[in-house]
């Protein structure tokens, strides 16, 4: 089965290849920023090379991408983009922060095209970086998942199962607060919280 979840949030493990894209395309277009012209000279660097010198230019152009303020495709100017762990994304403007949220994070991985994923490594017909942004949570079976007896004979849950209940609850307590037309500090502290438990979910052991 699965969850529909109220408002989508980051899949933990794919945290490092959403900061990845963030910084080298850009914010409105969805463009890497580099020229056509650019683009094209890597891509036939890249075809014509094997899988190690490969690595090494597709490093070369994350690190020029990496550099590039204006976007060369519709002259957008970039903001800086700060990962606050385990899973915070922030844009700076002149020593204020915006926080980016995993709707606008999404919407901003959906823009890219699939040629210039490629470029980066990326394989877009077997996964689009937008997955990375949880719109549903799949729910393992319950033999993935099994209760035990304990030596008393009373039943007990397996962590996982726990975990469910706890994205559940706050899944359900985050929907109503929005139907019931809650302030903005208090739907943003169930988001983080639904993110929360979402993350912990797939993995206990991150850090903060």
């Amino acid at each position: 089965g699965h969850i529909e979840l109220t408002r989508p949030v980051l899949h933990i493990g794919y945290i490092r290849d959403i900061y990845l894209l963030l910084k080298v395309t850009c914010k409105k277009c969805g463009r890497l920023l580099l020229s056509k012209d650019e683009i094209e000279k890597y891509k036939k660097i890249l075809e014509d090379s094997n899988d190690d010198i490969g690595s090494d230019v597709q490093a070369d152009l994350i690190d020029r991408l990496k550099k590039i303020k204006r976007c060369p495709h519709c002259g957008e100017e970039q903001q800086e983009i700060k990962l606050v762990k385990p899973y915070f994304f922030y844009e700076l403007y002149d020593r204020q922060r915006k926080r980016l949220y995993p709707t606008e994070i999404r919407e901003r991985l959906e823009k890219i095209p699939d040629e210039d994923l490629k470029l980066l490594g990326f394989n877009p017909y077997v996964a689009r970086p937008e997955w990375a942004v949880l719109t549903c949570l799949p729910v393992p079976p319950v033999t993935a998942r099994p209760s035990i007896i304990l030596e008393s004979g009373e039943r007990s849950e397996d962590d996982l199962t726990h975990k469910l209940v706890d994205i559940l609850r706050v899944n359900q307590r985050f929907a109503d607060n929005i139907a019931g037309g809650a302030p903005m500090p208090i739907i943003e502290d169930l988001w983080d919280v639904l993110q929360y438990h979402v993350a912990t979910f797939f993995t206990n052991e991150i850090s903060g």
